[in-house]
């Protein structure tokens, strides 16, 4: 629930703000990322000494706060930019917790859709904000900030009944030392609940990894973690920002209103769903590398070939020519959908325990920060050669990442940190 507020405000910050905008443009857009890095800065240093419970309780309210906000005083800028900027570091606050939790609490076989959900349901947000923003009519007697706070009042109420089925993580109570706990604890997240022969497994393998992590140094798991660091902040922050930014959004809004097309954004979101639905059911089924990567390399290809079009003044005038960045970029979004599921599943395997949130922040914070950059610098003279340099990175990193990135279904995570720390994993077989 949590996630879906996500998409819907990154969205909103992305180029999807028709009508709700009543000030400056710019802070409107970057304050919610702002709002994120403030939360991911918060939550890394707290979240090894407070209960990932609280964390995730103290987020859905400031949700809550923010959702009021837009709905009670919609046409107030300086009321919409503390609502943002509450949303924002609510978001920062949850997302280290949650990428950690379900890492810890999930098994071998099903960690993958676990870790996925996280970017699922951000895409499912971004496709309702996407919808309602690109059909919505001046002509309603109603304010369009208002339904975006009744939509984040709803979230954060069904996140906090949530809360009460919330499990800690079995790896936390054996940090302290709690082992009778973490027992209880997988016991609790088998169906039917109980421990029984799998729960005592998965028990000492989280034992081993636990023992094994923390016989590490500060200094030695950091050192571990530079190698994953580096792959991760080119495979989630950097694709994360380029698959769905303000230069591609401005492309599509560009192409929709020379074609006069407002069904368009509607598709583009309902088929980057599609793809992260894809993408669920395959994570746990077949290798993550190969479908990964390959997705993200199609993503930059399809990049450029919007780029080209839009670098044509006449073409770029002409219907037919912004008839096929409309088709590249429904295209585009449904391998963005496929491939953004993963960036969320490496996250939460790439790290060593002792390091785990704050190299999760850097990677988070880069990703904000790319964000931030699009939003301040976009120029629509130059989003022919943005969008062109952004395909050619995406292409050459990725092919790149195809020799680096490791194979991690059914690994524990062990295992997974192990695969990571080496530079090279050129094993390319996908796994049934």
């Amino acid at each position: 629930m949590i996630f879906l507020s996500t998409g819907m405000n990154m969205a909103l910050g992305l180029g999807w703000y028709q009508f709700s905008l009543f000030g400056t443009p710019y802070h409107f857009c970057f304050s919610w990322f702002i709002g994120v890095m403030i939360g991911t800065i918060v939550t890394a240093i707290l979240v090894n000494f407070i209960p990932k419970k609280f964390i995730m309780a103290l987020s859905t309210l400031m949700i809550l706060i923010g959702g009021i906000l837009f709905t009670s005083v919609p046409q107030s800028y300086d009321c919409l930019l503390i609502g943002r900027y509450f949303n924002g570091i609510a978001i920062g606050l949850t997302i280290i917790p949650y990428l950690m939790n379900a890492s810890e609490i999930s098994t071998s076989s099903n960690r993958g859709i676990c870790l996925a959900l996280e970017q699922y349901c951000i895409t499912f947000g971004i496709m309702i904000q996407m919808i309602y923003a690109s059909l919505w009519s001046y002509t309603l007697d109603f304010p369009i900030s208002r339904l975006h706070g009744i939509i984040d009042i709803f979230f954060a109420l069904l996140a906090a009944g949530f809360l009460f089925l919330f499990v800690e993580s079995p790896i936390d109570y054996m940090r302290k030392g709690e082992e009778q706990m973490a027992l209880e604890t997988l016991g609790r997240l088998r169906q039917p609940r109980g421990i029984n022969r799998e729960v005592q497994f998965q028990f000492e393998e989280n034992k081993a990894y636990v023992c094994d992590q923390e016989s590490m140094s500060m200094e030695q798991a950091f050192r571990q973690g530079l190698v994953p660091l580096v792959k991760m902040i080119f495979f989630r922050s950097m694709m994360l920002a380029f698959c769905y930014s303000v230069p591609l959004n401005a492309a599509l809004q560009y192409s929709t209103f020379i074609n006069s097309s407002s069904w368009a954004p509607s598709v583009v979101g309902v088929v980057r769903v599609l793809g992260a639905i894809l993408s669920i059911c395959l994570v746990d089924n077949i290798g993550r590398k190969l479908p990964s990567i390959f997705s993200a390399i199609i993503v930059g290809g399809l990049m450029i070939g919007i780029a080209s079009l839009m670098r044509d003044v006449s073409g770029s005038l002409i219907s037919s020519g912004m008839n096929s960045v409309m088709i590249l970029s429904i295209v585009l979004q449904l391998f963005a959908g496929f491939f953004t599921p993963y960036a969320s599943v490496y996250m939460g395997e790439a790290f060593p325990l002792r390091v785990k949130p704050f190299l999760m922040a850097v990677v988070v914070l880069l990703e904000q920060m790319l964000h931030i950059i699009f939003i301040n610098t976009f120029l629509w003279a130059d989003l022919g050669v943005s969008l062109m340099t952004q395909g050619i990175m995406i292409v050459a990193i990725f092919m790149l990442l195809l020799l680096l990135m490791p194979e991690t279904r059914k690994t524990s995570l062990n295992e997974a940190q192990l695969r990571f720390r080496n530079l090279f994993n050129t094993k390319l077989v996908i796994e049934v």
